[in-house]
């Protein structure tokens, strides 16, 4: 009997080789530990870990071990991919002999996992570059008897956010051109805009998850902080292309939130 695959996605820790960095006011490694526990209390039984991008504020080889020590009692398989704020090669060093970079996951229910990079070097917006669509394409092609769960870090749709759109993909036209061949994607998954949000567009969900540290304001014009609590995403992947998918957040005193701040 097919299973059903639950995974979680953790999103835009922004992490530090120190203990006392914060973003925008926040002990982001505190708010980190408050997320990997509410996870443990919720959600029992884990088959992967997404993590989706912007691991580190600060890039540092240190700031990604740390997220790999803090992520240990989760006992589940990771993958993750790099954000705006990430660097590639120092994410490679902090995992060297490990699979934590592999863009491709079959699941034994009938589902694949596909992780794109969408980062640009020095850059916040994104691209999907002429080797990441190309394996998208082929990967679908090859799959195109499975569901497919697509991911990478910048958003790729409209957010109604005048600030936050003017820095997704450069080209979300390409990835249309690849979407609209093939039939087998379900859902598109992202962080990058520390908010919720869950939609349909051309038959395909698009579904954005909140920051493990501090919140965008939805649908404001200039850059602006929600109060809501650091969150992470629960999905859970049935045999039959369907997904069903909650929002968890921490909330309490602990969580210092500098609101005078006009960019991160």
């Amino acid at each position: 009997m097919a299973q059903i695959f639950t995974l979680v996605q953790i999103t835009d820790p922004h992490l530090h080789a120190s203990s006392e960095g914060t973003l925008l006011g926040m002990n982001t490694e505190n708010s980190l530990k408050l997320i990997v526990n509410r996870i443990l209390q919720t959600t029992p039984k884990i088959e992967m870990i997404l993590a989706t991008g912007d691991i580190a504020q600060d890039s540092s080889v240190q700031a990604y071990k740390n997220f790999l020590e803090h992520i240990k009692p989760l006992n589940a398989p990771m993958r993750w991919i790099p954000g705006n704020h990430d660097n590639r090669e120092n994410m490679a060093e902090a995992c060297i002999g490990l699979d934590h970079s592999d863009p491709v996951i079959e699941l034994d229910n009938n589902w694949t996992v596909i992780l794109l990079d969408s980062s640009v070097p020095e850059k916040v917006y994104g691209e999907l570059a002429d080797d990441q669509l190309k394996l998208l394409d082929e990967t679908l092609k090859q799959h195109k008897d499975r569901h497919v769960l697509l991911t990478f870090h910048h958003h790729p749709v409209n957010m109604e956010c005048k600030w936050i759109d003017n820095i997704g993909i450069r080209n979300p036209e390409d990835l249309q051109v690849i979407l609209k061949k093939h039939d087998n994607v379900r859902a598109v998954l992202f962080g990058h805009v520390h908010q919720d949000s869950d939609r349909i567009i051309d038959g395909v969900r698009y579904i954005s998850s909140p920051s493990t540290c501090v919140q965008f304001l939805p649908e404001s014009e200039d850059f602006g902080i929600d109060a809501l609590g650091p969150g992470y995403r629960t999905l859970q992947l049935l045999p039959n292309g369907d997904i069903e998918t909650t929002v968890e957040r921490v909330k309490g005193p602990e969580f210092e939130i500098d609101f005078s701040q006009k960019g991160y």
